[in-house]
């Protein structure tokens, strides 16, 4: 059986909510050393965004390569993880408050999205006072995905 493990990290004093997801499966197939999927992601959570009655988020550049990197240095290290979030935000020129949602191990988009959507914690990220979304995947030596999907005002 595939478990799972879901983790909430903040920074409260910067406003920030984290979020984390955990599953046994195998990585995701990419070329290359990963890819911002905002595109691919947006529109779930538009759909959900718009049953809840709130505004559409955008896709924005910098938070997909803000994404695109700490999926990047997740796959390095082995790990999920929400290390330096803050500096990470302000080096790529994202506003705070700002909310980030990690995964590890999902096989492609709609497994990732599905395993935030029923996480109270990435739920309510995807659900927030933002406007801007970034999503970025990347994989490890092994072939195991790690997923990042950051918000921002």
């Amino acid at each position: 059986m595939i478990g799972r493990r879901t983790l909430l990290l903040g920074a409260l004093s910067a406003g920030l909510l984290s979020g984390c997801a955990r599953i046994g499966a195998p990585g995701l197939s990419l070329a290359g050393e990963g890819a911002i999927v905002t595109g691919k992601t947006l529109a779930k959570v538009n759909a959900l965004r718009r049953e809840a009655g709130k505004p559409v988020l955008v896709a924005d550049r910098a938070l997909g390569r803000s994404a695109l990197d700490h999926a990047r240095y997740m796959a390095r290290k082995g790990r999920m993880s929400h290390d330096h979030f803050a500096r990470r935000m302000r080096r790529h020129g994202v506003s705070l408050p700002a909310a980030e949602n990690v995964a590890e191990g999902w096989n492609d988009v709609d497994s990732m999205f599905r395993s935030f959507e029923v996480s109270p914690k990435h739920r309510a990220n995807m659900l927030g006072d933002f406007r801007r979304m970034g999503v970025a995947v990347a994989r490890d030596r092994n072939g195991r995905a790690y997923w990042v999907m950051q918000l921002s005002g």
